[in-house]
């Protein structure tokens, strides 16, 4: 038998959708971000699709980088990999880190190349981290999306885990059938703006600045052609019709084992009394990633930081911990910079940048 094997793909491609349909034959469900549909969700990015192959020359794992232009330093790539580590068997561990080697360089002008490792089991991280630690990237002192979190371990049944949320969780959820309110899945790409709005309403309220990275029509497609990898649920008014009905949503990502709540944005209506919005479409993706086999429900990250801190996400974080208060690393960034003086003089445009606006606001 053959060792390990990898082969590059040009974005969608015929033998790249050929590599994943011959995956999904053999029950193989990779990442979210890894799937071949993913730039219709993701503005601004090309992929690069990756495909591994057993010793036996089957095709046994998948995962796709994510190439982007600099604004820094125009001219120059940014490749960015999400969720690697799930959705890959241990066999394949050296020959994907092989094939990451081999895409930065085979792209041209590569400024930056950042993994995110990503898995509940530590061994696995700490695996990959040697790997990629051999092959010259350097781990992050933070994760891009997050590194800690709050997990649910969906093996129980749906009726412990609804009873081991707090009396407001519980309550939040139960209170939907009681309002003009429906939670369904957001399936109808008119919606997109909605979303939108949504989303910078919900990053004014703690003061961050929203950055349309998503382009929402596609996220819906792509949630419509793979059910189980994507969730996107929201909450409806039933005495409404259009956009306006839509009063928040969430967007829940299969992780190759685990699944995230990776996204979501509410509004605050002032005509319905009080109204719960999110907790119901947290409650929807928890059964949702039971469904369809996770054993995992990842919160999508949580600080350490109160209120009385000045920590924006405080708020955000103490929802969460009503429904868990079992914390976990789970995920780590790794970067491989392949050209060390444009590197340093994009980081110092960026800098720059960042202070321009900050004192401008």
């Amino acid at each position: 038998m053959s060792k390990p094997s990898f082969q590059i793909f040009a974005d969608g491609s015929p033998e790249w959708e050929a590599c994943n349909r011959s995956l999904a034959a053999a029950g193989v469900r990779i990442p979210l971000p890894h799937h071949p549909g993913w730039a219709r969700a993701r503005r601004g990015i090309e992929s690069r699709g990756v495909g591994l192959r057993g010793p036996d020359g089957n095709w046994v794992a998948a995962f796709s980088v994510h190439v982007s232009r600099s604004r820094a330093l125009p001219g120059f790539q940014l490749l960015r990999v999400e969720r690697f580590g799930e959705g890959l068997p241990a066999s394949v561990w050296s020959t994907a880190v092989d094939a990451l080697a081999e895409v930065v360089r085979r792209e041209p002008r590569v400024l930056k190349l950042s993994v995110e490792v990503f898995s509940a089991d530590r061994e696995c991280r700490a695996r990959l981290g040697e790997l990629l630690g051999e092959a010259g990237f350097a781990q992050q002192p933070s994760a891009k999306n997050w590194s800690t979190t709050l997990v649910l371990d969906l093996r129980r049944s749906e009726d412990e885990i609804f009873a081991s949320f707090s009396t407001l969780a519980r309550r939040a959820i139960r209170a939907v059938a009681k309002g003009p309110l429906e939670v369904r899945p957001v399936d109808d790409a008119g919606f997109a703006h909605r979303l939108d709005a949504l989303s910078g309403e919900t990053f004014a309220r703690t003061g961050a600045q929203y950055e349309a990275r998503w382009d929402w029509a596609g996220v819906i497609e792509l949630a419509r052609e793979v059910p189980e990898s994507s969730r996107l649920i929201g909450l409806f008014r039933t005495d409404r019709q259009g956009p306006d009905s839509l009063l928040g949503f969430a967007w829940g990502w299969w992780n190759g084992q685990s699944v995230s709540y990776f996204a979501g944005a509410s509004a605050r209506p002032t005509d319905l009394g009080r109204v719960w919005i999110v907790h119901p479409l947290f409650w929807d993706l928890i059964t949702w990633g039971k469904r369809i086999g996770a054993p995992i429900y990842d919160l999508g990250g949580v600080s350490a930081g109160t209120a009385e801190s000045g920590d924006p996400v405080a708020g955000i974080s103490d929802f969460k911990r009503l429904f868990s208060k079992d914390v976990a690393d789970i995920a780590d960034d790794w970067i491989l910079e392949p050209r060390w003086l444009p590197a340093r003089m994009a980081a110092a445009v960026s800098a720059g940048t960042a202070w321009i606006q900050k004192i401008a606001r």
